[in-house]
């Protein structure tokens, strides 16, 4: 069994060491896979002459462990031997080949665990442990174990506080193990000495990184400068990210130097860096020079009007560069308005996408990027909307209005109207069998065959329209429908009906509108010469007799109520007289 004194000096020896040694102990238990409930898959047969006067329950038999097992069980056993939960994730990645542990906070005992478990693992390619607190301590026995597993090929240790000697044990590491080829260590508070250490392993001969993201550290302007000694070095990056380290215009000049040198980097993130207006047209100068840059991201760099402008002309001569992005830039609204000019001005230019995200464009943007979009269609500028409001429907109601005119469905209609045929002929012409419906077939071939401009795919997407009850064939019903609905969808963007089509009325005419109306009477109508029906007996409304007289009814003042009972005193009292 596995002791505690076993365990505390397991602290100090190497992952694959522990490794072994747990793998040796866990073949003189009987039920290794406990603690998942899980049997054994392969037994070892016992000798038909086996005897021991060992007590069975005390000493049991031993069991094998299948190779494909032992990364788990090693993983479980070592998470029981240090008190900690194992985590669902890390056996899921076993399987997948992908073990996705970020944000788990495992801390250093929790990425002992991991390097345990992996130590004798084939099938994962991929570690992520981003965010975990991993710090100097968990980082060496992870650094061990890829010393001895050159299967995983991506390894991503964002955020885990490594610091100077996680950045050593790194860059040793890289040096010998030739399978990672993707490393993410963004937010490991790497300081401008640090850099020596990747600038030594960029530049190191035996260098296999395709992709490196070092980003959110704090290099400074002198790491900048090893960091573009090292690029111009590199001939393995492609990717390389160095966003967020404060290099400044100097840091720039040193990246802007590597980047003349350099062969292989084609997407390269420089953003949050400080590089002003001189920092960022050296970096654009050098990408045009060595033409094989495609994507370069300059945003949030404190770049000016001027500034744009040298960027967008130093790159108007590169034909390898597809995206630019300048967002979180001192830029006014004019800025887009300076790129696409320039884009207009100069075609060869290989740009197909510029981001200006959180800023508004103004009304003569517009038209400059249709013409742009004349012999560059797809040509794109990413903006934060637009200047005046009313501009935002007109461009929305363009790109509506563009949807609908190149529809298939109006290139049926043109040539309908332009060999002057009415919708049946086409419909006949079409249907070659004469079984009152079009196939598939047919309608590809009366396509081809028309001459009709439509592709393929167009081809493919109108017949999909008309055959509304997918049934495989078009009648000439489901082909009237169509041009209905295609001429309704004019009517919604507000656009004419083409081809002399007239709208339709939202409400349908009653039958009587197109009836001729009666002129007006001059006289009035002459009252008839019949005599009413007489009302029948129980029609006849009977009035009910009077019993309050009518000048008790009138309305009256309150003086003429008063008069009204003074004189009903009156009377009362000379009855009263009389009777005594």
């Amino acid at each position: 069994m596995i002791s505690e004194t076993s365990a505390v000096k397991g602290y100090e020896k190497s992952a694959p060491e522990v490794a072994k040694e747990m793998e040796a102990e866990m073949n003189a238990i009987k039920q290794v896979t406990v603690a998942n409930n899980r049997a054994p898959e392969v037994h070892v047969p016992e000798p038909e002459d086996y005897d021991t006067d060992l007590e069975e329950e005390k000493y049991p038999r031993c069991y094998t462990v299948p190779m494909e097992e032992r990364p788990r069980v090693i993983y479980m056993r070592a998470c029981h031997k240090f008190n900690l939960t194992p985590s669902s994730s890390f056996l899921k990645g076993l399987t997948s080949g992908v073990v996705k542990l970020n944000h788990q906070n495992l801390g250093p005992d929790g990425a002992r665990t991991v390097a345990l478990g992996l130590v004798l693992c084939e099938t994962v390619s991929e570690l992520h442990m981003s965010s975990n607190n991993i710090g100097q301590s968990g980082i060496k026995y992870l650094i061990d174990m890829l010393r001895e597993n050159e299967n995983i090929s991506v390894l991503n240790l964002a955020d885990n506080e490594l610091q100077t000697y996680g950045a050593q044990l790194l860059c040793e590491m890289l040096n010998e193990n030739d399978a990672i080829i993707s490393l993410n260590v963004s937010g490991n508070n790497f300081k401008p000495q640090d850099a020596h250490l990747f600038h030594t392993m960029m530049s190191y001969y035996r260098c296999t990184l395709k992709e490196l993201d070092l980003s959110h550290n704090d290099f400074g302007e002198y790491g900048g400068k090893l960091i573009g000694e090292a690029i111009g070095n590199n001939d393995t990056i492609e990717t390389l990210n160095i966003s967020w380290n404060g290099f400044g215009p100097n840091g720039a000049k040193a990246i802007a130097k590597g980047l003349e040198e350099n062969s292989c980097l084609k997407v390269l993130d420089v953003s949050w860096n400080g590089l002003e207006d001189v920092g960022s047209e050296m970096i654009a100068s050098a990408i045009s020079a060595n033409d094989v840059m495609v994507d370069l991201n300059i945003s949030a760099n404190r770049i000016g009007m001027k500034g744009l402008g040298l960027v967008l002309k130093a790159l108007s001569s590169s034909k390898s560069i597809k995206s630019l992005n300048v967002s979180r830039n001192p830029i006014t609204f004019e800025g887009p308005v300076v790129a696409v000019q320039t884009i207009l001005e100069h075609p060869e230019c290989g740009l197909q996408s510029i981001e200006f995200r959180d800023m508004c464009v103004p009304r003569q943007f517009l038209p400059i990027l249709a013409k742009i979009n004349e012999f560059k269609p797809q040509f794109k500028v990413k903006h934060g909307g637009y200047v005046i409001a009313s501009d935002i429907l007109h461009h929305s109601m363009e790109q509506r209005m563009e949807t609908v005119l190149n529809d298939p469905m109006m290139r049926l209609l043109q040539y309908v109207h332009e060999r002057k045929l009415r919708l049946a002929d086409l419909f006949f012409q079409f249907d070659t069998d004469r079984s009152m419906t079009i196939s598939e077939g047919e309608f590809v071939a009366g396509i081809k065959k028309a001459g009709i401009p439509m592709n393929d795919e167009q081809i493919q997407q109108l017949v999909e329209k008309l055959d509304v009850d997918a049934d495989g064939e078009i009648d000439f019903g489901e082909l009237k429908l169509g041009e209905k609905k295609y001429l309704k969808r004019i009517e919604k963007i507000g656009a004419e009906l083409p081809f002399g089509h007239k709208k339709s009325n939202s409400r349908p005419a009653s039958k009587m509108s197109n009836a001729r109306s009666r002129p007006a009477s001059n006289t009035s109508r002459p009252a008839s010469q019949i005599s009413a029906r007489p009302m029948s007996n129980s029609s006849r409304k009977t009035e009910r007799p009077k019993t309050v007289p009518d000048h008790l009814l009138q309305p009256r003042t309150k003086s003429d109520l008063a008069e009204e009972l003074k004189k009903l005193t009156d009377s009362s009292s000379s009855e009263s007289e009389g009777d005594t």
